[in-house]
């Protein structure tokens, strides 16, 4: 598993809102430069570089509430032990390898969920509905990829 990326100024590795903020007046380009002069940033493997400058301009274009919503969801990463961040990697891969059909509705059900407030998701996982409707292996996908979602609001 990649180490995450200690953003200067950032606290803890890969505090990626953090550092956001402290750079908040600074352009894209600005903090594209700030980054690359880094000798963290510098040590990293050139793919890893790629990526993390990827993320800085995805993250950079969005819509302020996609932004907070995706801060969120990074910060709740974080916060994880590896073990459990593999675990959600793994989930992430087994939902991908899913069949078109079932991929489909287990997306929607994670769409649905995320407006559930976080300490009632596991009550509706665990369901007779959802029991009927889904395998414990897609439950459990659920489950695993819902622990760093933040809650939605319904709109």
């Amino acid at each position: 598993m990649r180490q995450p990326y200690n953003y200067p100024g950032g606290g803890r590795p890969g505090h990626l809102e953090q550092w956001l903020n402290k750079h908040q007046g600074l352009s894209i380009q600005q903090q594209e430069r700030v980054l690359r002069r880094d000798p963290s940033f510098k040590a990293l493997p050139p793919g890893d570089q790629k990526r993390l400058m990827q993320q800085l301009r995805q993250v950079d274009r969005m819509p302020p509430a996609q932004r907070r919503l995706r801060l969120a969801r990074n910060a709740m990463l974080e916060r994880l032990s590896p073990e459990e961040q593999m675990r959600i990697n793994r989930s992430a891969m087994q939902l991908r390898q899913l069949p078109p059909a079932r991929k489909a509705q287990v997306k929607q059900a994670f769409q649905e969920l995320r407006s559930v407030p976080l300490d009632q998701r596991q009550t509706v996982l665990d369901s007779a509905r959802y029991r009927r409707i889904f395998t414990p292996e897609e439950r459990r996908i659920l489950t695993n990829l819902l622990r760093v979602e933040p809650y939605v609001p319904p709109r």
